[in-house]
């Protein structure tokens, strides 16, 4: 890892605009750049806003969906090749007939990684698990500075996803997400619980956690907002308002994550080999024997 200059856009997409959502982020990687950032992170479906598996049933949606997407990625990552800016977005990702909530890391313009999302949220007033299907493989990624893992929201409360793709070598564990609460003043207790999570997670994993979140509201949502930065030794170095448009730039020193990693070898340490058996063909933690209990 280099020493990393990194943006968070803390924002509210418009539900269906795509075009006006594109040229709002085309805005932030703008001003991202001309504040010297390396990398620009964004909400989960940020492109489209949050709400549209709920309508995207019917086939002309779809297709519009698809189409508009199709044409606003184009557009950012021409622009992310001018401004040799990294980007990480979120949004829809339809294959045959399935669909999937994805993220995609641009660094010159290309896409570097595509992450779908592996654990739908299906609780409490979620329902992905109804629109979408589950991405089937970790994510981690050789950006400009660094190695990132991608955890798209629900994502970062399976601690395995975390441990996982730290133990593939990621230094910097990027979550992307749209935490949203039916109340207002139930906003507090839930950033409370994010930040535990993030919080352990960076300790743990001894790796930055970057938190970006949508913020605002959609309907009868309210999304959280409080996106935040974890360093390796578990402090939030950096703290977004809750429910509002916000951005934020901060740097992360490579110098930090190397002497946390000497002084607490814990990811070193990990031994592995001794799960393997568990996790095989037929071994009690398969996903079909778990499912059983």
């Amino acid at each position: 890892m280099q020493d990393l200059n990194l943006s968070i856009a803390q924002l509210l997409p418009t539900l269906f605009d795509i075009r006006g959502n594109a040229a709002k982020i085309l805005q932030y990687m703008e001003d991202a750049s001309r504040k010297g950032s390396d990398l620009l992170v964004l909400p989960e479906m940020s492109l489209t806003g949050y709400g549209v598996g709920e309508a995207m049933q019917g086939p002309g949606i779809r297709k519009r969906l698809e189409s508009e997407t199709r044409l606003a990625l184009a557009e950012i990552r021409k622009a992310s090749k001018r401004l040799d800016l990294d980007v990480l977005l979120s949004y829809p990702l339809f294959s045959k007939k399935r669909a999937y909530i994805a993220a995609e890391y641009l660094r010159s313009g290309k896409r570097a990684a595509l992450h779908r999302k592996l654990n739908l949220c299906n609780y409490a007033h979620y329902t992905e698990h109804l629109h979408f299907s589950e991405g089937l493989s970790p994510t981690v990624v050789t950006g400009s500075k660094g190695v990132f893992g991608i955890l798209l929201c629900e994502d970062s409360w399976h601690a395995l996803n975390g441990i996982v793709e730290t133990l593939l070598g990621a230094e910097i564990l990027l979550v992307p997400s749209a935490p949203c609460v039916t109340e207002e003043n139930d906003g507090k207790v839930s950033i409370a619980r994010w930040e535990t999570i993030t919080r352990a997670t960076a300790f743990l994993q001894t790796s930055f956690v970057v938190m970006g979140a949508m913020a605002g509201q959609e309907k009868d949502r309210f999304f959280l907002g409080g996106s935040h930065v974890v360093s390796p030794e578990g402090e939030i170095l950096c703290r977004l308002p809750l429910f509002e448009e916000a951005v934020v730039q901060v740097r992360l020193e490579s110098e930090l994550l190397k002497c946390t990693r000497e002084r607490r070898p814990l990811l070193r340490n990990e031994r592995i080999s001794i799960y393997q058996k568990a996790f095989g063909k037929n071994g009690p933690l398969t996903e079909k024997n778990r499912r059983k209990r």
